[in-house]
């Protein structure tokens, strides 16, 4: 599977050793959006492509970065669009099968409801920390082998239909959620397999990387 890897300005939430690790395993392409670099910079990892109007970086470093291979694609300041959004219309005319976005939380709110808000328009879209996952739903889905993991799941249409949960803490039957509700908030897996159905409208899953405190050994 052909993974990009799409690296923001955003805080990396949670511990420098597991973003050492996780580029350490990664295999796919590194794409950063311009402030990016600082996260690539401590982590001294050279991205394929680095792209923005790069007013968060460092000439000497995209400079560097360029005579060591990767390749700039520069925007001027002023623009209909944001820096990770041309990234992205980029990558729909490829063929990545996953976009893992590191980097894209926290910072100002602005940036991070626009980026969650991407979703909807680029559903590839994955947000991933050492805390979290985010990621918007297809109809059916199983969630393996993740017991005790927290889990919210947020409507973001006007509303979901027909929701089934199984096998989590709070189950559901054929359920509508509509938008703004919180019912779905604070949900536990509970079996080896957990299941989401629904038919129409769109899901996002706010996943938790650890069990539950009053679960760890």
């Amino acid at each position: 599977m052909k993974r990009a890897y799409l690296i923001l300005n955003g805080e990396l939430r949670g511990s420098l050793p597991f973003y050492q690790q996780l580029f350490q395993k990664v295999k796919g392409d590194i794409l950063c959006v311009d402030g990016g670099s600082r996260h690539l910079q401590s982590l001294h990892i050279l991205p394929k492509e680095l792209w923005g109007d790069l007013d968060s970086t460092p000439p000497s470093l995209h400079e560097k970065w360029e005579k060591q291979g990767c390749e700039i694609f520069k925007f001027p300041v002023e623009k209909d669009f944001t820096d990770f959004e041309l990234l992205l219309q980029s990558l729909q005319k490829r063929s990545y099968e996953e976009w893992i976005v590191i980097g894209g939380l926290g910072g100002d709110t602005d940036h991070l409801l626009s980026n969650l808000q991407l979703c909807i328009l680029y559903p590839k879209l994955q947000f991933l920390s050492e805390e979290e996952s985010i990621f918007l739903l297809p109809k059916h889905y199983v969630f393996q082998s993740l017991q005790e993991h927290k889990i919210s799941f947020i409507p973001f249409s006007e509303k979901v239909t027909a929701l089934s949960l199984e096998g989590f803490q709070y189950n559901l039957s054929a359920h509508t959620l509509r938008r703004g509700e919180t019912l779905c908030h604070g949900n536990t897996i509970l079996k080896e397999k957990a299941s989401v159905h629904f038919e129409e409208g769109l899901l996002l899953a706010v996943l938790k990387n650890k069990k539950t405190l009053s679960q760890k050994e």
